[in-house]
């Protein structure tokens, strides 16, 4: 009887562990999310992330918000990043930028409902670029991805 207390015991307290380990994972943060601050005698100094320029990967005629973090750019024709923004600001920011780029308005009106936006431009070479945009409420961001059709030459 008692070693089956004991086994049932050392059984709920692996299950506890592997859990903890599988919940924590997403909670880890890297230097360059967090600014570290260090300090010596008599010095207090900040270390900080600053953008030297623009994010490798990403086509020119491809604008990116300001403070955009998390970027993957797998191949120049996919995009995704996050920003600390409202889904409004966002499509603000896409709707002045991308005719300075040379995207054109498409007839069909950009797609706002509740914390969703679908966007879709063209060049007139035939380029096609379009935009599924999405609020995260709960972490207070926003999920930009971008995909690119480029015209055949």
């Amino acid at each position: 009887m008692k070693s089956k207390q004991v086994l049932l015991l050392i059984a709920a307290i692996i299950i506890l562990s592997i859990l903890s380990v599988a919940c924590s994972k997403g909670q880890a943060t890297t230097p360059a999310q967090n600014p570290v601050s260090t300090q010596e005698p008599g010095i207090t100094t900040q270390e900080s992330v600053v953008p030297t320029s623009e994010p490798t990967g990403v086509p020119e005629d491809v604008p990116i918000m300001p403070d955009a973090y998390d970027l993957d750019v797998p191949n120049q024709l996919n995009i995704l990043y996050k920003v600390d923004k409202p889904i409004k600001d966002v499509v603000d920011f896409y709707q002045q930028e991308l005719p300075n780029n040379g995207w054109d308005q498409p007839r069909n009106p950009d797609s706002v409902v509740g914390s969703m936006a679908q966007m879709a431009r063209t060049k007139a070479s035939g380029d096609r670029i379009t935009f599924s945009i999405q609020f995260n409420p709960v972490g207070e961001f926003t999920i930009v991805q971008i995909y690119i059709t480029r015209a055949s030459k």
